[in-house]
């Protein structure tokens, strides 16, 4: 219960009609329900909502938590449960009020952004002058400035605009103690153009490769680097979601690429990189897009086995959109992609007579799919995620493939037909990102119950084929498990977030938290398999494993 004295301070920092504590209100913010594995899709119920306006109201919002021993955890666009609370106490800062478009800096390419200015919004302001933005594969209805400073963001124009740890330039943090901390350029009052320096940078400590999901503090304001877009500065379209209709651009081609296995898959990826051709790359797991879409006619398809051989012939597909900004430089695309794809074996499919080629080309760009498919409620979790080499990626998959059809034998996953991977190139093809999602029905008990153990085996099988721990590293029983195999890092983790969070006032547990593990839920020859990877990566104090 949050005392009143508290209550008043908080209407002090923001205004009457910004707080409330309302329960039926705060319930609204206790209901998360993407990759959360527990059946009654409760979070814990928040002590209080706040909405700030400014970084100054932010400031004082945080100090109100370390005065009256609140903790208190941003939200901007979160869908999942790493927005809502996950202790008691919390004070919630719901930043919808804060998303305008700062600054749009056409000579020097980016734009300073608040943290509910969407990607949808960001992108139709920016396009006006010839540039667009990186947006992840949650969609464009999610904060950029939130999957750049805060969370995990990789998305299928990653080939053309690389990833948001890369795109985050300066930045505005509050801090859990209150202070407000500028990084970069704008630190020295030089202007939003670059995150790091005069001085060391602290890009690392603010993000990591995961994001530490607001157990650091508050980002306010930043910077983010813009690209080129070769198409129309408005792009005429009508009707909302999947029955929007639109004409593709001049200098667009679209393809569905074909390729016999994963080596020849593996080969064409990295050519594509290393030729710099392509404007959004991406292979879609085909079984789990029809199960959300068509649930009915995917459970008849898993049990034609004719079909379902069929669709596993094609699972190594992937779309290519290629731009160009004049009709030499595309067509010198299409015959370098041409070229790669006949010499590794696979066959082009054009889109470009399809009328359905306009939806699916503005549907990649605009990323509008995502929302529509998996903002609804339903229940998936994804595995693996770790970034490295291609190659690696395709290790990933094939073990996503070998661990579903397990879980699939044994009912404790919906069938996707065994469909196993989401993957695409950043870094000119240098680098490779591959989740393997899973749907389960929250109303079947023995799904639910198998998601953690699923989860565990997954992490034990990337770290065994030194793959890294990937996007569950958030996860507190994760942590706990792969911390002391991967330098302590988390040691390390839990002392910035004393320096920076003296009276602990940020909920961290998605940053530094750890949980004890159920072992009875483990199957045992997995327990034993596990056991031995940890005893044989196990890093002590005094230094790594001998």
């Amino acid at each position: 219960m949050l005392p009143d004295q508290a209550y008043e301070a908080l209407i002090d920092a923001v205004g009457q009609e910004n707080v409330s504590r309302e329960p039926v209100v705060l319930d609204g913010y206790a209901w998360q329900p993407t990759f959360n594995y527990n059946p009654e899709l409760w979070m814990e119920r928040p002590s209080a909502v706040v909405l700030p306006g400014s970084t100054e109201e932010v400031r004082q919002t945080i100090l109100v938590c370390n005065e009256y021993g609140l903790k208190f955890k941003a939200l901007s666009t979160g869908w999942c449960v790493t927005a809502a609370p996950w202790c008691e106490g919390v004070v919630i800062l719901d930043l919808r009020r804060m998303n305008r478009i700062l600054e749009i800096d056409e000579k020097n390419m980016y734009v300073v952004v608040e943290p509910c200015a969407i990607g949808a919004q960001i992108q139709a302001e920016v396009m006006r002058y010839g540039l667009n933005i990186h947006m992840i594969g949650a969609g464009c209805i999610s904060s950029p400035l939130a999957s750049a400073t805060s969370f995990m963001g990789h998305g299928w124009d990653g080939i053309y605009m690389s990833y948001s740890p890369r795109n985050v330039l300066g930045v505005e943090w509050v801090l859990p103690s209150g202070k407000v901390l500028k990084l970069g350029t704008p630190g020295s009052g030089l202007g939003w153009f670059s995150g790091d320096g005069p001085g060391p940078s602290l890009r690392g400590i603010m993000r990591g490769a995961i994001g530490a999901c607001g157990g650091v503090g508050v980002f306010t304001k930043c910077a983010l680097k813009l690209f080129n877009w070769p198409g129309p500065p408005v792009v005429e379209a009508e009707g909302l979601g999947l029955d929007t209709k639109t004409e593709l651009p001049q200098h667009f081609k679209v393809y569905l690429c074909f390729l016999p296995d994963w080596d020849s898959f593996a080969d064409s990826m990295y050519e594509i990189g290393e030729a710099e051709i392509g404007y959004i790359i991406n292979k879609n797991a085909l079984g789990l897009l029809l199960s959300v879409i068509f649930p009915r006619l995917t459970r008849k398809i898993a049990k034609r086995k004719a079909i379902k051989e069929t669709v596993d012939v094609l699972k190594n597909e992937f779309e290519i959109i290629l731009a160009g900004n004049s009709e030499r430089e595309i067509s010198y695309q299409v015959e370098v992609l041409e070229d790669i794809i006949s010499r590794n074996g696979g066959f082009l499919f054009d889109l470009g007579d399809n009328p359905l080629v306009g939806i699916f080309w503005w549907g990649l760009v605009r990323n509008y799919a995502p929302p529509i498919l998996f903002r609804p409620g339903g229940q998936f979790m994804t595995l693996f995620g770790s970034d490295d080499s291609f190659d690696s990626q395709v290790t990933a998959a094939r073990l996503g493939e070998r661990i579903k059809k397990e879980w699939l034998e044994k009912d404790l996953i919906y069938d996707d037909l065994g469909d196993t991977s989401w993957m695409h190139i950043f870094e000119n093809g240098m680098w490779g990102h591959c989740e393997v999602p899973f749907i389960f029905d929250p109303r079947n008990r023995r799904q639910v119950e198998a998601v953690m153990p699923e989860a565990i085996e997954s992490v034990m099988a990337s770290l065994e084929k030194n793959l890294g721990v990937g996007m569950l590293a958030m996860e507190p029983l994760i942590r706990k498990i792969a911390s002391p195999m991967q330098g302590n890092y988390n040691k390390w983790q839990k002392e910035f977030q004393r320096i920076i969070d003296p009276r602990g006032a940020a909920d961290s547990a998605l940053y530094t938290g750890e949980a004890e593990i159920d072992l009875s839920t483990i199957d045992p020859n997995k327990l034993q398999k596990m056991t031995e990877i940890i005893m044989k990566n196990l890093w002590t104090e005094s230094g790594p494993p001998r």
